[in-house]
């Protein structure tokens, strides 16, 4: 018994980053089909499907981002064709399990205390688990700034170390083709560690500099194609930065509640105040000693990047809470060195992993409950309930089409309302998304009268029939 408790006190840090790692792949896989995709999801999905390549970057012409994400889920969904929506839901919960398995890998070197807080960190974040069950790119985004920190963090105290400069240049290049806020994540970094060697006169100051301008280089051509044409007006639905902005945005690093409040908002924050508040101090010591520390710069670059994203959101909204999933490994670099290094670091872990379980408890209650549009439900009612080769909405018929495929239901051919079609069944369902939509309603003329409505999260199915 006393040598299980040595055993166990030695190996402390790396059982708990075991239990951590196991728990938080447990959490991505938790009730993953638990709810319908929605229509960003189905958007994503449904251009990954396309069969004919120059259909896929027809369809995607409008759309703002870099098609790094869609290109992958592509070939995801190709490698299995006849794959069932559980299959697609699959590819980010794999992208966000690799993720930790990558950090694990590539934190193998560091001080123990400090390796098990990050992937403490990572693998309870609500974010992290959040997206790794949205069939998005931000499980991708997420990914591959972290992996692209805990890399350029190594090369730093190595830059003599080529493999990881190429591996960096590469992983730089894909993440700013994974969305456009992986560019000004990547952009970020490099400027303002290039602003900061450069002044300190450090000569790493040159290898990040061309670590920038490649990027940037084999960036333009997607930022002249988004100068170009209408991409960025497409982002107009986002309102301009917010109090719930920053609240949706902290619930990345914690849930939160009414209930609580106290634990999991205030009590964080207020450490998390404290800390920066000791690493003023120091900074503003009269015989300015005091250097920066990586970790801090890497606050320093999310303070940057938040900061000037919100005011250029002003002008023309970009930023949502999930943009910013990209700071998640800044301030996880800089928390887990703080309290690793901390006097009182035992107790401080200690308390980091209470706030995370109220954290989880609360998430776990309120995330895993149905509050996307329901296009599932929709679809098996039409399969079900509805008679007749067509059936009509007024937004997306091809995701109703989607959802028919993959319960194998043939019957129906779904088209958009208003669109001309000879209608000789006597039964028709008409779909309305509450959200968008194309503005048209079914007209009850030609004998066609109401009889009754379904409701579906976000949708409603009207049934009409026609008399003679």
């Amino acid at each position: 018994m006393k040598k299980t408790r040595e055993l166990i006190k030695k190996y402390k840090f790396e059982i708990g980053i075991f239990i951590s790692l196991a728990v938080g792949i447990f959490f991505r896989f938790y009730k993953l089909d638990r709810q319908s995709l929605w229509t960003d999801e189905l958007y994503s999905v449904y251009a990954s499907s396309l069969e004919n390549w120059q259909v896929f970057w027809d369809y995607l012409v409008s759309d703002p981002h870099p098609p790094l994400f869609q290109i992958l889920l592509s070939i995801w969904i190709h490698i299995n064709p006849t794959g069932k929506e559980i299959y697609v839901k699959l590819f980010p919960v794999i992208i966000s399990i690799l993720n930790l398995l990558i950090l694990f890998f590539l934190t193998h070197s560091w001080e123990k205390k400090r390796r098990f807080l990050f992937l403490f960190l990572f693998s309870f974040s609500p974010g992290a688990i959040y997206y790794a069950q949205e069939v998005r790119s931000y499980s991708l985004l997420l990914c591959l700034s972290s992996s692209i920190i805990v890399i350029f963090d190594s090369f730093l105290k190595d830059i003599q170390n080529k493999k990881r400069y190429v591996l960096l240049i590469i992983l730089s290049i894909s993440i700013s083709y994974v969305h456009l806020f992986g560019f000004i994540f990547v952009g970020s970094v490099y400027f303002l560690f290039w602003i900061f060697f450069l002044i300190q006169k450090d000569k790493r100051n040159f290898s990040v500099f061309l670590l920038g301008i490649v990027t940037l280089l084999a960036y333009l051509p997607f930022i002249f194609q988004l100068l170009r044409g209408d991409k960025i007006a497409t982002a107009g639905w986002i309102d301009p930065p917010n109090l719930v902005l920053y609240l949706s945005y902290y619930s990345l690093y914690f849930y939160t509640s009414k209930k609580f409040l106290f634990l999991t908002v205030i009590v964080p924050v207020l450490l998390f105040f404290i800390i920066i508040y000791r690493l003023v101090k120091k900074m503003l010591k009269k015989d300015g000693s005091y250097s920066l520390s990586l970790s801090e710069l890497y606050l320093l670059v999310s303070l940057f990047l938040i900061i000037v994203t919100s005011i250029f959101s002003f002008y023309k909204p970009i930023v949502t809470n999930r943009n910013w999933i990209v700071t998640l490994p800044l301030i996880y670099m800089f928390v887990s060195e703080k309290l690793s290094e901390s006097k009182r670091s035992n107790i401080l872990i200690i308390s980091l992993i209470l706030l995370t379980i109220f954290s989880i408890v609360d998430f776990k209650k309120n995330f895993f409950i149905v509050f996307k549009e329901d296009w599932r439900s929709t679809t098996q009612f039409i399969s079900k309930k509805c008679e007749g080769k067509y059936v009509f909405s007024n937004a997306t018929p091809e995701y109703i089409k989607l959802y028919l495929n993959w319960i194998s239901d043939k019957n129906f051919e779904p088209l958009i309302l208003g669109e001309d079609a000879t209608i000789k069944q006597k039964r028709l369902c008409v779909v309305y998304r509450f959200l968008g939509g194309n503005g048209k309603t079914f007209q009850e003329k030609d004998g066609w009268k109401f009889v009754k409505e379904n409701q579906f999260y976000g949708m409603v199915v009207k049934e009409y029939l026609r008399n003679e």
